[in-house]
């Protein structure tokens, strides 16, 4: 027996979209921490970077003969920050180009948002981010994107609304237009049909918005004529008019929430904006024709997503004589848009000359196409191709963990210069991470590629921050000991084995190092041996 929860719904007044709030309210940053939902593809340093190529070539065109404002800053605005990573790569990018540019006087304000309250706690936590909101080039706001209108930004207390930027604005979507409320049309020979949902479960559920709701029951789908417009609104109707005059037997979603909140944004800096959005879904109405059948509603641990309808959204800057920048190639994993409303002094130049160059060549999709194919062949890799790969990927710390057993292999054996070139690596990965909750796991092996080099001073540093956050971990206090060890500071070392025991009885190498140390012989025999191997 199956319990009708909702039955021929409008798909964006569904029950589903209250789950869904529900849970990303219950879980916070608990989501991206459980890898609960997927964001590596936009939250690493190669998007963080094409992005900051584009909004800096947006605020040249903007700036071209003044700047609109100079007694405000150009604020950007990204929607569902969630765990903040791709804030942060793009402000490490973004605050370097702005420095070496003429533009290094124009203020700039980055805010992130969400709608958890728990995420925004910890961006204001996250010593990654701490020196971005102390020089005043970072700011925090909770959005609802499908009722506010304005925003109020918690570390200056500047509230943004209608009619107060002097400058344009810039908005970032990632990985956000497909998580809130869409509709879905047929447009067939004889009429256009909704696709409205019906939900079904096993058993009665009392809580309609349960945050676990979705893994319990069964989503379908039917079509219903649709008599008269739409919508009671001018231009969505007009969009879905435009697929029944030049679509055919096909199923379109229209992006209804991303739509009504671009509009209430655009509102902020009177039409004058850039909307940067990287998502899965159809670019082009050719690929809306081409499309299969079907809503293709995608599960995520409790959360769901759906395929965002790009070119729908191209069609609305475009009927307000905005201006679209798309790949000319289909995408294989990530489309990027920019989507630009306004007419800067000298037009839109720099902006599609800085789109083209980190988007369009090779950018985010190309990047994470390559990337899949290197993830599986790292070990038949060369240290040069390695660090090739690292030094392109901007040092993702992610990467490197990948890669790290085929590093292991060949950096005791590698060249003094080469060496060099991994430990300066290791650097590099370090000071570019931004981590959630395998900090400690990155520390101990940038430990044990340093150590296996013979660099074990540099490796104690690792090691003892591995500990910081992991003080049960017996193997950092195994291989911190043997990094004291070669540096013949033996009392350390012996205190390191001792605590690693402690922990860990059954560690025999631990063991086995604390008898050498108290060997009477150990002092003569160091000169000419070398320490047992590290864990």
């Amino acid at each position: 027996m199956e319990f009708v929860l909702e039955r021929n719904q409008r798909l964006s007044r569904s029950l589903l979209w209250g789950c869904q709030r529900a849970f990303y309210e219950r879980q916070g940053i608990e989501a991206w921490r459980q890898g609960l939902i997927p964001n590596f593809i936009t939250s690493n340093p190669v998007i963080g970077r094409a992005y900051a190529q584009v909004v800096l070539g947006w605020m040249r065109d903007w700036c071209a003969v003044s700047v609109p404002d100079p007694s405000q800053p150009f604020y950007l605005v990204e929607l569902g920050s969630g765990a903040g990573r791709f804030a942060f790569h793009f402000l490490e990018a973004f605050r370097r180009m702005h420095a070496l540019s003429r533009l290094r006087d124009v203020g700039f304000r980055y805010v992130m948002t969400d709608l958890p309250e728990r995420n925004l706690e910890f961006w204001l936590s996250h010593p990654r981010l701490q020196p971005f909101l102390e020089e005043g080039l970072l700011d925090i706001a909770r959005f609802d994107a499908e009722r506010d209108e304005q925003l109020v930004l918690r570390r200056s207390g500047t509230v943004l609304a209608p009619g107060t930027l002097g400058n344009p604005l810039v908005l970032v979507a990632n990985y956000f237009f497909d998580s809130i409320p869409q509709d879905a049309f047929t447009v067939t020979d004889d009429g256009l049909l909704e696709c409205l949902v019906s939900i079904t479960a096993p058993q009665p559920e009392p809580e309609l918005n349960a945050p676990d709701l979705l893994e319990r029951v069964k989503v379908s789908f039917e079509e219903h004529p649709v008599e008269g417009a739409a919508y009671d609104d001018p231009e969505l109707d007009r969009i879905v008019q435009h697929y029944q005059e030049h679509l055919s037997e096909s199923t379109v979603q229209i992006p209804s929430a991303a739509l009504r909140c671009i509009r209430r944004l655009q509102r902020l800096s009177g039409d004058r904006l850039l909307l940067l959005s990287g998502d899965k879904g159809h670019a082009s109405q050719e690929e809306l024709q081409e499309r299969l059948p079907g809503i293709g509603l995608a599960r995520h641990n409790g959360a769901f997503s759906l395929m965002v309808n790009f070119d729908a959204i191209g069609q609305y800057f475009r009927n307000r004589d905005g201006h679209v920048l798309r790949p000319m190639h289909r995408h294989a994993s990530l489309h990027v848009g920019a989507f630009l409303l306004g007419q800067p002094p000298d037009g839109h130049g720099e902006t599609e000359l800085a789109y083209e160059e980190a988007i369009e060549r090779s950018g985010p999709d190309d990047y994470t196409t390559l990337l899949m194919r290197f993830e599986n062949t790292f070990e038949a890799m060369t240290l040069e191709e390695i660090l090739t790969v690292l030094r392109w990927s901007g040092w993702d710390s992610g990467l490197l963990m990948n890669a790290f057993n085929a590093l292991m292999a060949q950096v005791e054996t590698a060249s003094p210069p080469m060496q060099h070139e991994v430990a300066w690596a290791i650097h590099q990965v370090w000071e570019t991470r931004y981590l959630l909750a395998e900090e400690d796991e990155l520390a101990f092996l940038l430990g044990l590629l340093l150590y296996a080099m013979g660099r074990s001073a540099d490796a104690v540093t690792f090691f003892e921050h591995s500990l910081r956050l992991d003080p049960a971990g017996p193997g950092a206090l195994f291989n911190l000991g043997m990094c004291h060890v070669q540096l013949r500071q033996d009392a350390r070392a012996k205190e390191c084995f001792e605590r690693a025991l402690a922990l860990d009885p059954g560690l025999t190498q631990a063991r086995e190092m604390l008898a050498q140390l108290q060997s009477p012989d150990w002092h003569r025999g160091q000169e000419d041996e070398e320490p047992d191997e590290a864990l």
